[in-house]
This record gives structure tokens, sequence and C-alpha cells, in this order.
């Protein structure tokens, strides 16, 4: 059974719930799993899915954790190993904990990786205990004079510092982050981690809620909160499986060739939600390099301004490579999860996953499964040109043979997605877009869009180009 018995305490006593989890629970060849997934309802309306530590920490457009476990329970066993090179907050890598599987997680946001490596980092109660002695002095940080203060708030971002960051709040978090560098300091690196998460944590609620909240003590619950799951966490994970996260570059992978059993990972939309902007204040505080993260994130949308469409290529591009990359570390006959939903470029509807299953057969994966559900609108991020999303796609590929060709070959990516942007271009003339806000381009405006990716296609070859980018660290 699925956690060491613990389903009533973590899912509660929904029966749906336990159907699902007594449907997992049972041994199936590979076509019967393949065959169960049929089975599911995808929707998982109403599950809980914000137990143990994947409640620790807030984030944009996270993927709810019942869709790694499906597939790390029905396709692979025990010690196996999950990637997700797209990590996030780490719900892949969580879930590969809880059901004893060796799992690497990668990100090129350290925020990211910070938070995943906290999720999966069992400590114990010595460790709280010298933390707890040093927050319980913590108050004597509160009187910084106010020099200090204003030296602080100069390296802050000009907008809203007036209405969010206020002296007052300003010299808690200094406070807060000065006593966890004290802790870091002295040696105590698993609690400092944690702490900075909790922060981190403490930062989000600030910005989310505006002014006005006794941050020391938001802060204080936070980490006992995460004690509280760690320790619930101890009681299910006796046999610790291996975890490694890394700070890096999808498209050039940190993870040994034909070393992992499966990949299960969502990657960024196109055009839908810029990951820095979510994240802005909780990597200055922690002192991250945001710029770094800015200029690199795939599926940004803050340039190509005068061409939009020029997103979409340098995203195909981008993708493409990282799936190549995925088929190079992932064993023959295993699988690979993508979970995408659908966005929207000048009212034209960009279905992510059709261009994913349409590369993959060039690169050694076949999509036997595309699975739709639908979701909460009120649980996904997106941006203003977008709207909120309320379903997404999980295609589900095989891999039968190796790539045959490695992620860093422009001439090939230029190929690949000059065809899926020259299909699109067609596909449009025939067929007028629908955004997924469900508005159509006028005439005018679609003659205008089939003129700007003609443009997106003459620029491909730079567009998809590789940037020089910085790998930071692997953290176990």
């Amino acid at each position: 059974m699925l956690y060491n018995n613990k389903q009533s305490t973590l899912f509660g006593e929904k029966n749906a719930e336990q159907e699902y989890l007594e449907l997992l629970s049972k041994r199936y060849t590979f076509p019967e799993a393949i065959d169960v997934l049929d089975e599911i309802d995808w929707d998982f309306k109403d599950f809980t899915t914000q137990y143990l530590t994947h409640r620790f920490h807030s984030y944009p457009a996270r993927f709810i954790p019942q869709i790694p476990l499906t597939f790390i329970k029905l396709f692979i066993d025990e010690g196996d190993t999950v990637l997700d090179p797209f990590c996030g907050c780490g719900t892949t890598v969580v879930e590969s904990f809880l059901n004893n599987r060796n799992s690497i997680g990668n990100d090129f946001n350290p925020l990211a990786v910070l938070i995943s490596k906290v999720k999966t980092t069992l400590i114990d109660e010595t460790e709280f205990r010298y933390l707890n002695r040093k927050l319980s002095v913590m108050k004597r940080y509160l009187d910084l004079d106010y020099k200090r203060v204003e030296d602080r708030a100069e390296h802050l971002p000009n907008r809203k510092i007036s209405k969010i960051f206020n002296r007052a709040i300003i010299s808690k978090l200094e406070a807060i982050r000065e006593t966890l560098l004290e802790v870091k300091e002295e040696g105590h690196d698993d609690v400092y981690d944690l702490g900075r998460a909790a922060l981190s944590s403490t930062i989000w609620a600030l910005v989310e809620n505006g002014n006005g909240i006794d941050v020391d003590n938001i802060f204080l619950r936070k980490v006992n909160s995460m004690r509280e799951g760690l320790k619930e966490t101890t009681k299910i994970v006796k046999d610790i499986p291996d975890v490694r996260v890394i700070n890096g570059d999808s498209r050039r992978l940190d993870v040994e060739t034909d070393s992992v059993d499966l990949v299960v990972t969502s990657p960024p939309y196109v055009n839908a939600l810029d990951y820095y902007r979510a994240h802005t204040y909780n990597m200055l505080w922690l002192g991250m390099d945001f710029d770094l993260f800015r200029k690199h994130e795939i599926g940004g949308h803050s340039h190509f301004i005068a061409n939009r469409f020029r997103l979409l290529s340098e995203y195909l591009g981008d993708m493409l490579r990282s799936m190549i990359e995925m088929n190079r570390v992932l064993k023959r006959d295993k699988l690979c999860i993508i979970v995408v939903g659908n966005s929207s470029l000048e009212y034209e509807l960009i279905e992510s996953h059709r261009f994913f299953a349409e590369m993959a057969r060039y690169i050694g994966f076949e999509p036997i499964k595309t699975i739709h559900r639908n979701i909460d609108k009120t649980k996904k991020y997106t941006s203003a040109d977008v709207g909120k999303i309320d379903d997404e796609y999980i295609l589900v590929m095989q891999k039968t043979e190796d790539a045959g060709v490695t992620a860093d070959n422009d001439t090939f990516i230029s190929e690949i997605v000059t065809e899926q942007m020259v299909n699109f271009r067609e596909q449009i003339k025939k067929v007028q877009g629908t955004s997924i806000r469900g508005r159509r381009p006028t005439k005018e405006r679609l003659l205008k869009n089939i003129e700007r990716i003609s443009g997106a296609i003459e620029t491909i070859p730079q567009d998809i180009r590789i940037k020089v980018r910085r790998c930071a660290e692997t953290m176990r």
C-alpha cells in the first residue's frame, strides 16, 4: 500500500481517493498499466494535494502530485530513478522520495532548487532544537539602525517598496536573514536551507497580502510547519532513496546517458508566465542571481515585443533540445511524460502538446497516449495576454530508439522548428485560430499574424541559437 498504509492520514477518507490509491497499489504488465490510465479520472476533483512537504512553499503553475504519483506507481519499481528536468517546487521528486524511488530534479531557477531540496531532506530533531535556540534570540536583531535598513532597501526593486517593504518589515527580514547566515557559518547547512525556504515563503505571503503582516511570527510559523511536515515524512520514509537536485539547464542535463527509468515533467508554457517576475523579491532577499535567471528562463514573454511569434519558435527550439536530452538520459522502452497546457499568441491558440508530439517522432520517441484533464482555473498563474488556463494535456511517450542527434545541433533544431512553424502558418490560413480566452482574431489581425509568422520563420536560425548559460551547483 502507498506510504506505509498512511493513506487515511494523508488523503482523508474520500472514496474516490481510496479507489484511486487501491488501483495504483496493484501490479500490472506494461500493456495493462497503459490501459489503467484510461480508468483514472484525471481531474482529481476534490483530491487532497497539499500533504506532507508539498505544502511547504507556494509556487505558480505547479502540477498536482497525483500526476507523477500515477506514473511512478504504475511503470517503475522501487529503487528505479525518476527525472524531472523542470522540477519547479519539487512535486515529482517528493513523490519519488515518498515511494522509495531515486530521483533527479533539475531547474534553472535557484529558488526552485532550494525548495525541492528542503522538501526531500529529513532533519534530525537535534538540529531543529539548535535552530529554535537561534531564533529565540533573534529579536535582538530587530533594533537595526536606520542606515543598515536604508542600505538594504537600495538593493530592492523600486516598485512596491513603499507599500510592502517599509522600514519595520525590512528590519525584521534583515534580522531573519542575518540569523540564518549565522546558522550557516556555524555549519548547520540543512536547517539553514530550511530557514531560507521559510523566509522565501514568508516573503511570498508578504507580497501576496501587502503591508501589515507580522513578518517574524509568520516566519516562525513557517519554520514550525515545515518541521512538522518533515516529522510526518520521517514516519513514512524508512529507506531513504537517493535524491539529486541540480541547478542546471534542461537543454544540457548533467545526467548520465541511459540512467533514468522514467521522466515526468511539466515545462513552462510559452507566453504564459515569467517565473522571474513571480520570484523577484524572494530571490533578491536570498541573494540569488535574479538577473541570470531572468535572461535565460524558457518560455518567458518579456522580449520579441515587435513579433510575438518569435517567442514560439524560440520556445520550440528550447523544448526540442530539452526533449533530445530527455531521450539521451532515458533508458530504451521507458516512458517520458510531459504535462503542458495550451497558451495563445495574438489570439492564435498554441497547442504545445501537439508540437511536442510531432517533434518527438524525429528524436526517438513514440507518442502512445494524450490525456486531457480539467484543472481549477484559480490554481494556474498566467499572463494578461493569455488569461487563466483551465485544462492541460498529459503527453505519454515511449523511447523506442536513441535520438541520433545531440541537443547542440543548431542545423537540426532549425530544420525541425522551421517545419513546425510552416505547418502552424498553413493551419491558421485554413482555420481561423481561437485563443484560450475564446476570442478569434479579426480578418485584419489574421493576415497580420500570417505575416508575422513568416517573419518569425526567417529569424529561426538566430532565435533558436543556444545562449551561453552558467549552471550553478548540484544540491543533495
